[in-house]
């Protein structure tokens, strides 16, 4: 036999085990994909693209141990703090003297503002609520109420001559998130 013929068998093995499991036909390792991956990358018909959803639970360190429903509910959290930030700048609108009801000119923004108070107001408890709702277990009502929320910013942007684009705006594309989680749990 010839000697170089075990060598050249050995090598031959070293060589292809020494490569990555990635390339061999038969992988030793499986690839797990966590719930926020599965939902982040299954939420496109929603019109929530993957970088935006990754980037908003990226917020919250437990979204990368969650389950689907503590992503739910961190995302229902992440809105109902969005609205409230929303709801504290309208607050301080409405008590600058830049706003005022005092003058004619200023008088429609200062009801419009009050308007939108009061909307956030009422759609931070809305969300509350749907977060408990969620917490057990019922998706379907907690769906409902959630998309009564995505249509707050739109009622706020139709009253005219208010500042609020950005934070409605920001607002908006939290609620569709939220919108899509809880529709995606529900289904």
């Amino acid at each position: 036999m010839n000697p170089s013929i075990p060598l050249l068998s050995l090598l031959s093995f070293l060589l292809l085990s020494s490569l990555p499991s990635s390339l061999s036909s038969n992988p030793t390792t499986t690839q797990t994909t966590t719930p926020l991956d599965h939902l982040c990358n299954n939420l496109g018909g929603f019109y929530i693209t993957p970088d935006y959803c990754f980037t908003t639970f990226a917020a919250d360190s437990r979204s990368h141990t969650a389950d689907y429903n503590l992503l739910a509910l961190i995302c229902l959290n992440l809105t109902i703090s969005n609205a409230t930030d929303v709801k504290s700048t309208i607050n301080s609108m409405l008590t600058s003297s830049t706003f005022s009801s005092s003058t004619p000119s200023s008088e429609p923004v200062h009801k419009g503002l009050q308007t939108c108070f009061k909307l956030y107001n009422d759609v931070i408890a809305s969300l509350r609520w749907s977060a408990q709702s969620v917490s057990a277990g019922r998706y379907d009502g907690a769906k409902e109420v959630v998309e009564q929320a995505v249509g707050v910013p739109a009622s706020c942007d139709a009253m005219p001559g208010l500042p609020l684009s950005k934070e409605n705006d920001g607002f908006s594309r939290i609620a569709l998130l939220s919108q899509a989680v809880v529709s995606y749990l529900a289904n």
